[in-house]
């Protein structure tokens, strides 16, 4: 930042101008556009197009949803890390954007921490462990009693490695001497069919999606991977209080561009993302998903969120023994 403003400091009208203005000097001039690595109708994609509807307008520009999906979500997180560090492309981040280094670290491409700089964070959605409500378990501690009583015979519903949804079920397996077999599904929708069938046992699932099926009583849920119970389903213990005090997983949303954009840009768009986030119609629509708006924050801040949750799926892949590449 500092570097910026020597920069500019024999014109007196810049050097007085406040931080933002400093971006508006010839930025935006053209469209900018937000990769998301997941395809188009998932709740990345949707919180993603929430806020880009709104930050045109007051950026002056379109906003762009451009989605580039494959590989676990490499494929457009790469295309991010890899553009031009102008203020024109960034980053739809979310949990694979930090898993990513601790699941594939001798093939990746990129580094989250190097490669991105932190803008704003968006908000979090807890997840929850379900499992069919023909099942005759009604806590985590008898479906772990049930699961013991049958080893190797129970399955649970993923998707690809490397997602919190196969993290957080493995360290719970660890975590609780037990080992279920994992059953790759292409979508959430095919996996929950086969949940609620009674085809497979045990789910990790987001709230938004596990929510009305709890309520339909075709699924129950033992668990919430969060600090707290949530309001929507106040009934449901935490992870904790069910003797997994380690479980604490949430999907999360923020906005990342490539590291060496200008500070002033950064600062800019984190200032607009704030405001948008703090009304009453983005915190209403944000809740209709499941998710919580994040609290006004710094892009320091978010940097600092980046940094701990790499660390933190290091430490959860080391310690359930989960394979990497």
């Amino acid at each position: 930042m500092r570097q910026i403003i020597a920069c500019l400091c024999l014109t007196a009208v810049v050097v007085a101008a406040p931080l933002p203005a400093l971006a508006q000097a010839g930025w935006p001039d053209r469209p900018m556009r937000i990769v998301v690595p997941f395809p188009v109708g998932g709740v990345l994609d949707v919180v993603t197009r929430l806020i880009a509807e709104r930050l045109g307008p007051v950026l002056g520009q379109p906003v762009i949803v451009d989605v580039r999906p494959g590989a676990d979500g490499n494929i457009g997180t790469e295309f991010a890390a890899r553009s031009a560090a102008d203020g024109y492309t960034w980053l739809a981040a979310s949990p694979p954007t930090t898993i990513q280094p601790s699941v594939r670290p001798k093939t990746l491409r990129y580094d989250p921490l190097r490669d991105f700089a932190p803008v704003a964070f968006i908000g979090t959605s807890p997840f929850l462990f379900v499992v069919p409500a023909a099942l005759p378990t009604n806590t985590l501690q008898e479906f772990i009693a049930h699961a013991r009583a049958q080893p190797g015979k129970l399955s649970y519903a993923g998707s690809a490695r490397g997602t919190v949804v196969h993290l957080a079920t493995e360290l719970f397996m660890h975590d609780a001497g037990i080992r279920m077999e994992m059953i790759n599904y292409a979508g959430q929708p095919a996996a929950m069919t086969d949940l609620i069938a009674g085809r497979v046992q045990f789910m990790t699932l987001g709230l938004i999606l596990a929510e009305p099926q709890i309520r339909a009583g075709k699924l129950k849920a033992l668990a919430i991977l969060d600090q707290k119970r949530h309001a929507r389903l106040p009934d449901v213990p935490t992870a904790a209080e069910r003797g997994q005090a380690g479980l604490v997983m949430s999907t999360w949303f923020g906005l990342a561009m490539p590291s060496q954009v200008p500070a002033a840009i950064v600062e800019r768009v984190n200032a607009e993302v704030t405001k948008i986030l703090q009304t009453p119609e983005v915190v209403s629509r944000l809740r209709d998903l499941g998710v919580d708006a994040a609290p006004p924050g710094r892009p320091q801040d978010f940097a600092r969120f980046m940094r701990e949750d790499v660390a933190r799926w290091k430490k959860v892949v080391r310690d359930a023994g989960i394979e990497t590449d």
